[in-house]
């Protein structure tokens, strides 16, 4: 009998990472431990310097890695790349590395990367490409009375739309919302149901203001009324703006029809990633989008649409289990 591999987490200041790591870990059923990671100010100095050595961490955070060392270290994250590499190097190159997202260094480094069609990332024999992101996706909490009277209080059929916000080359223009959401509104409106919408931290208040001053007739909830996982699991279409991998990732785990509210390149957007095509050298969602698209997992605000999908969480932990049966005892 093979004895439990060692497995460590390298976590970091983001919770949408963070999530993504112990949904993984969590799934291959096995014990792990955790490493949190704080970093020096001069860490992107350091990293460039030393791209195998710890050194742009926090000294607390170094005297956390000591033996006994990993079979296995899973992180995400450019900054942890580091990290993982020199904890492989004490080990004796004994310790398997996995990488999440798009860890900006060649594939060849490390035994696995774990990713998604918005990220360049090189489709290597190592690399798994997953149809959405890695997320919790457990069972939703139970509705407290409070949300299960308001829910019920609303015709149905229910009609999620859940809104991100600016994000780093892409703009949510509220013209173009107020129109997703009219149409949404008169489907709504046209089988007895309700258009609720929700935002999200960064959803700006003026985009709510927008929605308020056309007069589309909708639910908003504010101020956590109902909890986002219980709308989500409540509704039976959900639509989300385009801007965010993760919001989308939810709804399409639902099983329900998504549908995409449009978003569109800002200035340094339309710079950088160029507005007709992809860009090969950047993170690109609008590659997430085409992936979606030719798999039938999201439509539109006119026609969303759904299709049967593998759980990328179990795709992912069969994937580093098939890695860990080819360990060296």
């Amino acid at each position: 009998m093979e004895p439990t591999p060692r497995i460590w987490v390298l976590l970091g200041w983001r919770r949408g990472d963070n999530n993504q790591l112990l949904a993984l870990a969590e799934a291959l059923g096995l014990p792990f431990e955790t490493r949190t990671l704080s970093y020096r100010r001069s860490w992107a100095l350091l990293l460039n310097l030393l791209p195998k050595r710890p050194h742009l961490l926090t000294r607390r955070a170094r005297h956390s890695f000591e033996p006994p060392w990993p079979d296995l270290v899973i992180g995400i994250g450019r900054r942890s790349v580091a990290v993982s590499r020199w904890i492989r190097k004490r080990s004796g190159k004994h310790t398997k590395i996995v990488r999440l997202g798009n860890p900006r260094a060649e594939n060849r480094l490390f035994d696995l990367v774990i990713t998604t069609a918005q990220y360049p990332v090189a489709h290597d024999e190592n690399v798994l490409v997953l149809p959405i992101a890695l997320g919790r996706h457990g069972k939703p909490p139970k509705p407290t009375d409070a949300e299960s009277k308001l829910l019920n209080s609303l015709p149905r059929p229910h009609l999620l739309a859940a809104l991100g916000g600016p994000t780093r080359y892409w703009r949510l223009p509220e013209d173009r919302l107020v129109n997703s959401l009219k149409v949404l509104a008169q489907r709504a409106k046209s089988t007895g149901g309700t258009l609720i919408v929700i935002g999200s931290p960064r959803t700006p208040a003026s985009a709510f203001e927008a929605v308020r001053a056309s007069g589309v007739a909708c639910h908003v909830i504010l101020d956590r009324e109902v909890r986002y996982p219980i709308l989500l699991a409540d509704a039976d279409e959900n639509f989300v703006t385009a801007d965010s991998v993760s919001m989308i990732s939810e709804a399409v785990m639902t099983g329900n029809p998504v549908g995409l509210i449009p978003v569109e390149l800002d200035s340094e957007g339309r710079q950088k990633l160029g507005i007709e095509g992809v860009s090969i050298s950047r993170r690109d969602i609008r590659k997430f989008w085409a992936n979606l698209d030719r798999l039938g997992l999201a439509g539109t605000v006119d026609r969303p649409l759904c299709n049967p999908i593998e759980d990328p969480v179990r795709m992912a932990a069969d994937a580093v289990k098939r890695l860990l049966s080819q360990r060296v005892p």
